[in-house]
């Protein structure tokens, strides 16, 4: 069993009414040896940022820091960072003689030694006393103590010295708001004091983690006063704390304090992050649609993203990426966006027209025709050499998935084989252009075209032309079985459809092959949005002409499906997999993905309806970009 698999976990939320939007820019790291917490202490300095948290501890006999910047105006601040005993009482005496008051402490055991970090402001305020190196009985005495003169406690820090735990704490002269604090406490009495001062409407404000031989310690500092929605989370590992990073970043919310130590030879988190940017009562409205939703269809794990006005506003996993190891989804996680990779494919087309390269109406096949006699061996069926590429992206080309679609059929062939197949077995059911008939060989077919034209394997192109100019760099063609997943991707899972790792995914490129975040998909519909918040990829007239529905069928443009709302989107299904992108005439462009597909929403009916629901729920939007 993984370890992290019975660390306790635990995140609650705590809603006001009003937003709050983000104050000032922040930086956070984490797992940084000295060397690299020092550049980074340099580099955020220099550009006017603060530090607020500092954390240092040991994983490994190595130490490592984790810190938190804000670009903010104060008072003087100094800090200090890996200090013996000795030299921290130094700087601790030198500060104090300079008008500095201790505002945070931390420290980590290496060896027989004890190693302090901490941050001094240059400011006025109550009476304050600073301790360090207390076991736990002399911390106790220091406590009773100084509870006793009228203090509070603000900062408390938990270390282990060679198997002995001591603690740092800093007091300050009460101003009567109502605290507890405790420690000493196992996870399991941790989570219980957790509950208890959060249910009578405590905000944690430090919680300090160590090991204590295969378990480990906390202590923790709760107050009763007010302020906007915040969550709290302790026993992480980096790989779940990065996760959890990122799923709260992109709620809008920033983090105010974190804490490392180790557990073993790993490293673990415990953070606080308060909501900066979102209504705290909207997101727990989306948090409970996005569960009926999973609830419903038995959806594993499901990732979404928001942009409005051409900023990413909103962006959260729920649910497991994989459930087999407690891995949770969060924005960064890859999904198979399957049918959703067409408008991509349809972009990169619209590139080529505005080059010259191409036009609509340019014939694919037969002489004259940009792939000519390239694929097949027998003389081409009636009608063939009459498909242009305006049919291809329009499904207009007159060829039917009757007898199966080729793109599932012959897993042993290579995408040239499959065409050449399909050109020398199957004849036309339709002239070019009087018939839609949803078609992926024609999108595999336009994959092939960009390749003729550009020299450039069609995943290299799109990267260049397309993601590229959007700012994505983590996009990619998946792979076919479970085994080559791409790092970051999800796992996928069978619900009543097929097997979602018996398909030749890396095949299906042009028209169902991309994997990609929520994000990624938004930052590509912002490029193609019409809207000029941020400069769009393609020519207007382009767009237009790319959402501009078929003759023939009046809901599907070239790539896109459409309606009269001037919306255009597209979703996409194959087994273990739902994906969705969407842009509306109000101004919002969104994505959604999963990782199954349940039968009773075969193609993302209820997929699109949860968003729109999200959306719905939102009483007003941030400002900020998280882009």
């Amino acid at each position: 069993m993984k370890i992290y698999l019975y660390i306790s976990l635990v995140a609650v939320l705590f809603l006001l009414n009003a937003p709050v939007i983000f104050s000032q820019p922040w930086e956070a790291r984490h797992g940084l040896t000295p060397a690299q917490y020092q550049a980074e202490f340099n580099k955020w300095t220099a550009q006017g940022f603060r530090l607020t948290d500092l954390s240092g501890y040991a994983v490994g006999g190595a130490p490592y820091y984790a810190a938190i910047w804000e670009k903010s105006a104060g008072p003087g601040w100094e800090a200090r960072h890996g200090m013996t005993a000795a030299q921290y009482q130094a700087e601790f005496d030198a500060h104090l003689k300079s008008g500095f008051r201790l505002k945070h402490i931390s420290a980590f055991g290496l060896g027989p030694q004890a190693y302090y970090s901490a941050i001094w402001e240059k400011s006025a305020g109550p009476a304050w006393e600073g301790r360090h190196g207390l076991t736990a009985g002399q911390y106790q005495a220091e406590f009773t103590k100084q509870t006793g003169l009228g203090y509070k406690l603000t900062d408390l820090c938990a270390y282990n010295v060679n198997g002995q735990i001591y603690y740092a704490a800093i007091f300050e002269k009460s101003n009567g708001v109502a605290w507890e604090a405790r420690h000493g406490l196992t996870a399991a009495q941790y989570q219980t004091e957790f509950n208890k001062w959060a249910g009578l409407g405590y905000r944690l404000k430090r919680v300090s983690g160590c090991s204590a031989g295969t378990q480990d310690i906390y202590a923790a500092i709760w107050e009763k006063t007010s302020g906007p929605g915040w969550i709290a989370i302790h026993g992480l590992t980096g790989a779940a704390y990065q996760g959890e990073f990122a799923n709260q970043v992109y709620q809008g919310y920033k983090l105010k304090s974190i804490d490392g130590y180790n557990l073993g030879s790993e490293a673990r988190y415990a953070a606080i992050w308060e909501v900066s940017g979102m209504n705290g009562e909207d997101l727990s409205k989306m948090d409970a649609i996005a569960k009926a939703y999973m609830d419903k269809h038995k959806v594993p794990g499901l990732s979404v993203a928001f942009a409005k006005s051409g900023r990413l506003v909103y962006a959260k996993g729920f649910g497991y990426a994989n459930t087999a190891t407690g891995e949770k989804v969060n924005p960064t996680h890859l999904f198979r966006i399957a049918s959703v990779s067409k408008p991509i494919t349809s972009v990169a087309i619209m590139k080529l027209m505005e080059q010259g390269k191409l036009k609509l109406s340019d014939r694919v096949f037969g002489a004259g025709g940009i792939l000519g006699t390239d694929f097949g061996t027998l003389p081409y069926k009636t009608n063939v050499d009459k498909i242009t590429i305006q049919n291809l992206l329009e499904h207009t080309s007159g060829w039917s998935n009757t007898g199966g679609d080729p793109m599932f059929m012959n897993p042993g062939f290579s995408k040239a084989q499959v065409i050449g197949w399909m050109l020398d077995n199957r004849a036309l059911a339709n002239a070019p252009g009087t018939h839609e008939e949803y078609l992926n060989f024609g999108f595999c077919v336009l994959g092939r075209v960009i390749e003729k034209l550009t020299g450039q394997p069609y995943e290299a192109y799109i990267k260049s032309v397309v993601l590229g100019q959007s700012g994505i760099s983590d996009m990619q063609i998946g792979g076919n079985t479970e085994a080559e997943r791409r790092p970051n991707e999800v796992t996928y899972y069978a619900s009543n459809s097929a097997e979602p790792y018996g398909m030749k995914v890396s095949r299906m490129d042009s028209h169902g092959g991309w994997i990609a975040t929520p994000i990624d998909l938004t930052r590509i519909l912002v490029r193609v949005d019409k809207f000029p918040t941020k400069p769009d990829i393609l020519q207007a007239n382009t767009l237009n002409i790319m959402t501009t529905a078929s003759s023939v069928d009046a809901g599907y443009a070239k790539g896109w499906s459409v309606n009269n709302a001037g919306n255009y989107w597209h979703n996409g299904s194959l087994p273990g997999t739902l994906a969705i992108m969407v842009r509306t005439q109000s101004g919002f462009c969104w994505a959604a993905m999963v990782n199954t597909r349940e039968n009773q929403d075969f193609y993302a009916a209820d997929l699109d309806k949860l968003m729109w629901d999200l959306v719905n729920s939102v009483s007003k939007w941030p400002d900020y970009d998280l882009f």
